[in-house]
């Protein structure tokens, strides 16, 4: 309740605010409304606040933008609604489901790829223990890609709350044939991984991944170097690597400030059998400023090393480290930027790389897309 004292002698006025303390509100039940397909546990693990919780409207806002970010729904509304109690109140959440499956298929080009055409599969909201398969919260995508240069397949599964716990499980089978690695030689890629991930705090996560894989160097050309020569064949790879991430973005896609960092160290055979001795890691930043006039400055590096222990005397060609291409160091051939054979002048890798770049984006007015 304010309360004025005004002063017409100096035409000024003091203004008292006198407050009475209400008493304080919880949460009685959260009741789920406009899922017909999504499961309620699907909703209801995404939320940070639980019945006999004080009533926080932070942590209301923070639930619903949890659940806007599953992508599953077009709208998520909450509401407090009296119970009866003074001190006490029901949370509604109302959500509006959207679809969450996708069929798409296209045809590209690229410098590195040359043509490629594409069919992709993907459902965001799946469940493979029900039919139809929606409505668990788990993701399963299939791709196909055929072009001049690349023959690939990919099936993958993740289920985000692996044993109802916060704990993501991936799976991934591929097939991956590839064209444009070398003029020298072809190489194709077989296999399976596994992978657990667990946040470890509001911005770091950590991943653990299984990779078993059949790697084949093939269509070695006659006038190939040595080196590349002694690769041809098929040799397996049975490997782990863990991942920590942290991320402060502000948005996963089109950042505009923020950081993300990678840290993942990794090693293959030994104890894990299989015919690739090798181990190594890898460093990878990106940070984002948001400048005037709507600019965005990206600066990214990456820093990498691999080597060889045990039997293994060499590295072997598929593990070695390229730089060079639209994904590295742009304005140098696709792989360029590397130790080669003197002789031939074949590209064979090396055994550290690192690399830094820049750019600057700009916000198309009106749509807050990046340029």
């Amino acid at each position: 309740r304010p309360v004025f004292d005004a002063n017409a002698e100096t035409g000024s006025v003091d203004i008292r605010y006198e407050i009475t303390e209400g008493s304080v509100g919880y949460i009685n039940k959260v009741n789920i409304a406009g899922n017909e397909r999504t499961k309620d546990k699907v909703i209801r693990r995404e939320l940070v606040i639980y019945p006999g919780d004080k009533y926080n409207r932070s942590r209301v806002q923070t639930s619903e933008n949890r659940l806007r970010n599953l992508n599953y729904f077009e709208v998520v509304t909450t509401s407090p609604d009296p119970t009866g109690e003074s001190d006490k109140y029901d949370l509604n959440v109302q959500v509006k489901e959207k679809p969450t499956g996708q069929f798409s298929a296209g045809v590209g080009f690229s410098s590195v790829e040359s043509l490629v055409g594409y069919v992709e599969l993907s459902q965001g909201n799946f469940d493979f223990r029900t039919w139809p398969t929606i409505g668990a919260g788990q993701k399963f995508k299939i791709r196909a890609q055929l072009g001049t240069e690349r023959n690939d397949l990919d099936i993958s599964f993740i289920e985000p709350w692996f044993l109802d716990r916060k704990l993501s499980l991936g799976i991934d089978l591929y097939h991956r044939e590839a064209r444009y690695f070398s003029d020298a030689y072809d190489q194709k890629n077989n296999g399976m991984r596994f992978s657990l991930g667990k946040p470890l705090s509001r911005f770091t996560r950590g991943t653990l991944a299984y990779t078993l894989e059949q790697i084949e160097v093939f269509d070695v050309q006659d006038s190939a170097s040595p080196a590349i020569k002694a690769e041809e064949g098929k040799r397996l790879k049975s490997g782990l690597d863990f991942t920590w991430t942290r991320d402060t973005r502000d948005r996963f896609f089109n950042s505009s400030r923020g950081n993300k960092t990678t840290i993942t160290p990794y090693f293959a055979g030994g104890p894990l059998g299989a015919e690739t001795d090798i181990y190594g890691a890898k460093i990878r930043s990106t940070q984002y400023w948001a400048l005037f006039g709507n600019t965005v400055l990206n600066i990214r590096g990456q820093v990498e090393s691999v080597d060889s222990y045990g039997d293994s005397e060499f590295v072997p060609i598929f593990a070695r480290l390229f730089l060079g291409g639209p994904n590295t160091l742009r304005g140098w051939d696709f792989r360029a930027v590397c130790p080669t054979d003197p002789n031939p002048g074949d590209p064979i890798g090396g055994k550290s790389a690192a690399f830094a770049t820049k750019n600057c984006r700009v916000y198309r007015v009106g749509d807050g897309t990046l340029s």
